[in-house]
């Protein structure tokens, strides 16, 4: 990346800094925290983040120039602008890599941080900037960086605000969830399985009893181990400083990837993990979150009934 854009972004920055103290801060993410945070810390540490933060988009950007090769002659003729844009992608790859190269060569690692620009690393005379090729993607990018180095360090520490987060002895969590054990109970009417306060009640059967109980019992174990895993890994966010803003809280797919993107809040928290069943079934997501706020501790615990018919649950079984 050339000098010139940096100092640019430099010299704004600065500029801009001295009206800071005359606006409110805006609310920062989990990744931005971070940053901020390690821009104080020792070079190791942000040696540690600049490594992990330039291989994953070095991945992204080779991804992409790979996608739009295959793009390119997917139809048997070769598309120059699509080439084109492939070419000049792995030419930025390779600067990435050779950024990350000095940092781990022990180059001293800076973080700026800018209100008009992505994050930007600099080790010796390289630059960069980790910015997402598809900005729609690019809180996807910052919470895979943030989640690799969290997974390596303790950014509940990190990230502690105040002595009274620094004294308090918070509850322990769970390195992995618990396996899914719903309860369920047989009528006439159909199946029930529960846990903790959710019910799925499936209708009375209409076939084979038997080949649908496994279909329901397989169903339920799936919706409920989703469920386990996405409140534990609510929990690390909320002990890492991470806001839940239940009202912006949505999924979405990612291309070419299995997992799936939760939005946090507003400042652009994502968590990245799979959610094939909750995601799969239109609206199931948004109705179990006062369920996950009481789950995670962030609300009166609440019962919550769903009707697998309306669901489309049933389908399979009955075929």
């Amino acid at each position: 990346m050339a000098m010139p854009v940096y100092l640019l972004l430099v010299l704004l920055s600065c500029m801009l800094s001295v009206h800071a103290s005359d606006a409110p801060a805006p609310e920062s993410s989990r990744f931005y925290r971070l940053a901020e945070r390690l821009d104080s810390s020792d070079n190791v540490a942000r040696q540690q983040f600049a490594d992990i933060a330039l291989l994953e988009l070095a991945e992204v950007l080779l991804a992409e120039a790979a996608l739009a090769r295959r793009q390119a002659t997917a139809e048997g003729a070769a598309v120059p602008r699509l080439l084109g844009w492939a070419v000049a992608v792995e030419q930025y790859a390779d600067d990435v890599l050779r950024l990350q190269r000095a940092v781990q060569a022990s180059e001293t690692v800076q973080l700026l941080s800018s209100p008009l620009a992505d994050l930007g690393i600099t080790a010796g005379s390289l630059s960069v900037m980790l910015s997402h090729p598809r900005r729609e993607q690019q809180d996807v990018l910052e919470a895979r960086i943030a989640s690799a180095f969290c997974a390596r360090n303790d950014c509940a520490g990190l990230l502690s605000v105040g002595p009274a987060q620094l004294a308090a002895a918070p509850e322990p969590i769970p390195v992995i969830p618990q396996v899914a054990q719903p309860a369920w109970s047989f009528t006439r009417d159909g199946n029930v399985c529960e846990q903790r306060g959710l019910r799925v009640e499936f209708p009375a059967p209409t076939g084979r009893a038997g080949g649908r109980l496994i279909d329901e019992r397989t169903l339920c174990q799936q919706l409920f181990t989703e469920l386990d895993s996405l409140a534990l890994e609510l929990r690390w966010q909320l002990r890492q400083g991470v806001a839940l803003e239940w009202s912006a809280m949505v999924s979405t797919s990612l291309p070419q990837r299995t997992d799936h993107a939760v939005l946090l809040n507003s400042a652009g928290d994502t968590l990245l993990i799979a959610l094939p069943l909750l995601h799969g079934t239109p609206g199931l997501l948004y109705v179990l979150l006062p369920w996950l706020a009481g789950e995670v501790g962030s609300a009166e615990p609440v019962t919550i009934t769903l009707d697998a018919a309306k669901l489309g649950w049933t389908g399979a079984a009955e075929r």
